[in-house]
């Protein structure tokens, strides 16, 4: 790794550019292959800086991945609102999803998907609930375990990003499908400690991302949009904002640093209030 060239490694993101554009479109691939050029920054740190061998030297000395450069977003906070818009369940739309999921969904499945809907329809519900109604994130939720959510105080325990240990507020409305789940939970014999469990074949396990990710595509898809977890978080954090007005607010709930990625929200509320005066 310490001998490739810069040629070399602009010929592989050029290569993984073109493979993108295909895969996902010209217009969103840029944060697909921003991730894949972080990740092998983050490795040749790794090995240029925080490595030692038994001679006290670190295993690389060049770091040819200084010389790639991540490529900004030609987006405007405007135009990924607008890109948002039609994604979010914001106003009555996040009780009437929620409404939805427990209550109308079952009619138009096929009976197969049916058993597996009701199986799982207790948790599935205190899991779209828990997204809409805190703003956590899938791998954050998924990280969850029995004993760090507490309805009492309307608080869950997370583990937010870089290891950082997080108490974040649950809006009321989410308390009482959790309540049901908790009630559904504690009947099942089982050792795992994770709070959001799935039975596969007679085995329980920790829920897992892409099974959140799943799940989460069906039942939006099946009501409006398919959106992913990240768009319910989008979809919280804007109703937050539309109440509140207070960008610090939404960034302490959201785990944010600093106020700068919640700007988006306000750009959305604006155009949400627009669509409110047309209708005047």
């Amino acid at each position: 790794m310490e001998n490739v060239t810069k040629r070399e490694l602009e010929a592989f993101v050029l290569h993984e550019r073109f493979r993108l554009e295909s895969k996902c479109g010209s217009n969103t691939h840029t944060s697909a292959l921003n991730r894949t050029i972080v990740a092998i920054k983050s490795l040749y740190n790794y090995l240029c800086e925080q490595t030692e061998d038994e001679h006290g030297n670190t295993y690389t000395t060049r770091n040819v991945s200084r010389l790639i450069h991540i490529r900004k977003k030609s987006e405007t906070l405007h135009y990924r609102a607008a890109q948002l818009e039609g994604k979010l369940f914001l106003g009555d739309e996040t009780k009437a999803f929620l409404e939805f999921v427990e209550h109308d969904h079952e009619k138009s499945v096929s009976n197969r998907a049916r058993t597996s809907f009701k199986k799982n329809k207790v948790r599935d519900l205190a899991i779209l609930s828990l997204f809409l109604s805190s703003g956590i994130r899938c791998a954050e939720l998924v990280g969850i375990n029995l004993n760090d959510l507490n309805l009492e105080t309307g608080k869950v325990s997370v583990m937010r990003k870089e290891g950082k240990k997080d108490v974040v507020p649950i809006a009321h409305f989410s308390h009482k499908y959790i309540a049901d789940y908790f009630d559904a939970r504690s009947g099942l014999n089982t050792d795992v400690e994770a709070l959001f469990i799935t039975d596969y074949k007679q085995t329980i396990r920790k829920i897992s991302n892409v099974s959140i990710n799943k799940l989460v595509a069906e039942y939006s898809e099946a009501y409006k949009v398919r959106v992913t977890p990240h768009t319910l978080r989008h979809t919280f954090a804007t109703r937050l904002y539309n109440v509140s007005h207070s960008q610090v607010l939404v960034s302490n709930q959201l785990g944010h640093s600093s106020t700068k990625p919640t700007e988006l929200y306000t750009h959305i509320v604006s155009a949400e209030a627009k669509d409110a005066l047309k209708k005047l």
